[in-house]
C-alpha cells in the first residue's frame, strides 16, 4: 500500500516537473479538469497544480475612513515545480457564485509578492520557492463580503519547451465577521497624519516575521502617527533634534479601559534621521505600553519619551488616561507614536487586528508615501490632496496618510 501510494505521488511529481524533464506543454496536457470542478454528485475532479495557495489568517473586514470595507490578508504561494513559474494574474472570487470581487494583474502581483530571496525576479517563483502575496480587497459595504473567498491564479510554467498556461482555483477561506472593536483616540488635537497605515503601504502591512517557527504579521493594521504644523510640516528646525518634531512630547492616551500587561521605560531616544544600526527584538518598540483590551485583543503604544511612561504592568487604566509621551526610542527614525492592535500580548509574535476609531474628522490626505518621505527628509510641507466627502467620521479606521483631527 505504501509503495503504491509513493508511485502515485511520484507520477504526479513528474507531471508538475518536480524533477524536471519534458516540456511544460507535454506535462500539462495530461492534467484533468480545473480544481473545484464537479463530476455529477461525486468529489471534485483532481488537477495537478504547479503552485499551491493558502490563506495564512482569515481576513477580518474593517470599515475604512473612505466608507468602504477592507479585507487585508496574506496569500502564501508555493512553487511545487522544478522550474520557474510566472504569475500572470489572480482573481479573488465569491466562491458561491464564481464571480470575481477583485482582480490583480501581473504587474499588481509583481508589486505585492514578497519572496525572501535577494535574487528573486518580481512576479516569479523559482523552483520550490515560497512567497507571500499581500492582499487588499475593497468592497462597497458589508453586504458585498462573500461568505467564502476563493482565488483563481493563472501561471506560466516557463519550462524549457513551450510554456503552458495553467489556471487553478484554491485558497478558499471564510472571512471573519467585520470588526466591532471601537476605540478612542490615542492622541488629541489637529492635523495628525496616519503614516504607513492600512492598506497598501508596505512598511507595516508587509512586516511579516518568522518567530518561534511561525509567521506573524503583527503590524498589519499599524499606524505611525505624526503631526503636521499649520504649514503641513512634520518638523521645524534642526531635524536631528527630537524636539523639532511637531508631535514630540505630546501626551498618549489609553484608547479604552484595560489592564497594563507590559510597560518598559528608561531607553534613550534614538537620534532622528535613520534607524539604529542594531537593536534587539526586546528593545525594538522602545519605551512602550501594552494594554489588554479584553476579548483576546491587545493594544501597543510604542517609542515613548524616556522617563514619561506613567503606568506599570498590572495597573488598571481607564479610557483617556495618560500613558506617556510621544518620543523616538527603540527602532525609530524620528518621533512618532506607533500604534497597533494584536491578538496576543506580544508586540511581534501576534496577528494584527483591525480597529475602528470612535470619532475623527478628515478633509485631506498625503498624495503618496514618496511625497511623505520627501517631506520628512527635507522639512518641507507634505503634498496633500482632498478626500471624498470631507468631514466627520464615526466608527471607522483612518487609512494610510489621511490627515485627521482628533477629539480634544
Amino acid at each position: 500500500m505504501k509503495r503504491s501510494l509513493w508511485l502515485a505521488v511520484s507520477a504526479l511529481c513528474v507531471l508538475v516537473a518536480c524533477g524536471g524533464g519534458g516540456s511544460s506543454a507535454s506535462r500539462f496536457a495530461l492534467l484533468g479538469a480545473p480544481a473545484n470542478a464537479q463530476s455529477g454528485n461525486g468529489p471534485p475532479a483532481m488537477q495537478v497544480t504547479p503552485v499551491t495557495m493558502r490563506v495564512l489568517n482569515a481576513p477580518v473586514p474593517v470599515k475604512g475612513s473612505d466608507g468602504q470595507m477592507h479585507l487585508v490578508y496574506e496569500l502564501e504561494l508555493g512553487n511545487f515545480t522544478g522550474g520557474v513559474v510566472a504569475l500572470q494574474g489572480l482573481d479573488v472570487l465569491d466562491a458561491a457564485s464564481g464571480s470575481a470581487v477583485a482582480t490583480l494583474s501581473a504587474a499588481d502581483i509583481a508589486q505585492r509578492l514578497v519572496v525572501r530571496d535577494r535574487a528573486a525576479v518580481k512576479g516569479r517563483l523559482g523552483a520550490s520557492q515560497v512567497g507571500l502575496l499581500y492582499m487588499h480587497v475593497k468592497l462597497a459595504d458589508a453586504a458585498a463580503i462573500p461568505a467564502t473567498l476563493a482565488h483563481r491564479l493563472t501561471v506560466d510554467t516557463g519550462g524549457t519547451g513551450a510554456s503552458a498556461t495553467v489556471v487553478e482555483i484554491a485558497g478558499r477561506i471564510a472571512p471573519a465577521a467585520a470588526t466591532t472593536l471601537v476605540l478612542g483616540s490615542p492622541l488629541r488635537g489637529t492635523r495628525y497624519i496616519a503614516g504607513d497605515g492600512c492598506c497598501d503601504s508596505t512598511r507595516h502591512v508587509q512586516a511579516t516575521l518568522p518567530l518561534n517557527g511561525q509567521l506573524y504579521t503583527a503590524q498589519r493594521f499599524a499606524i505611525d502617527w505624526e503631526q503636521l504644523d499649520a504649514q503641513g510640516r512634520i518638523y521645524v528646525g534642526d531635524p536631528r533634534l527630537p524636539a523639532s518634531y511637531v508631535i514630540y512630547g505630546k501626551p498618549i492616551y489609553a484608547v479604552a479601559d484595560g489592564t497594563v500587561v507590559a510597560a518598559l521605560d528608561g531607553l534613550p531616544d534614538t537620534p532622528p534621521g535613520a534607524l539604529p544600526d542594531s537593536i534587539s527584538i526586546e528593545q525594538a518598540d522602545g519605551n512602550h505600553v501594552v494594554l489588554d483590551l479584553g476579548g483576546g485583543r491587545f493594544a501597543l503604544f510604542a517609542h515613548m519619551v524616556p522617563g514619561s511612561v506613567r503606568v506599570r504592568a498590572g495597573d488598571v487604566v481607564r479610557a483617556g488616561q495618560v500613558l506617556g509621551q510621544v518620543g523616538t526610542s527603540g527602532n525609530s527614525s524620528e518621533p512618532h507614536l506607533h500604534f497597533h492592535v494584536m491578538d496576543s500580548p506580544s508586540p511581534l509574535a501576534s496577528n494584527g487586528l483591525p480597529f475602528l476609531m470612535q470619532s475623527f474628522s478628515a478633509s485631506e490626505r498625503g498624495v503618496s508615501t514618496a511625497a511623505y518621505d520627501q517631506a520628512s527628509s527635507q522639512g518641507t510641507p507634505v503634498a496633500l490632496e482632498p478626500v471624498a466627502q470631507p468631514g466627520p467620521r464615526q466608527n471607522a479606521m483612518p487609512l494610510d496618510l489621511w490627515i485627521v483631527d482628533l477629539p480634544s
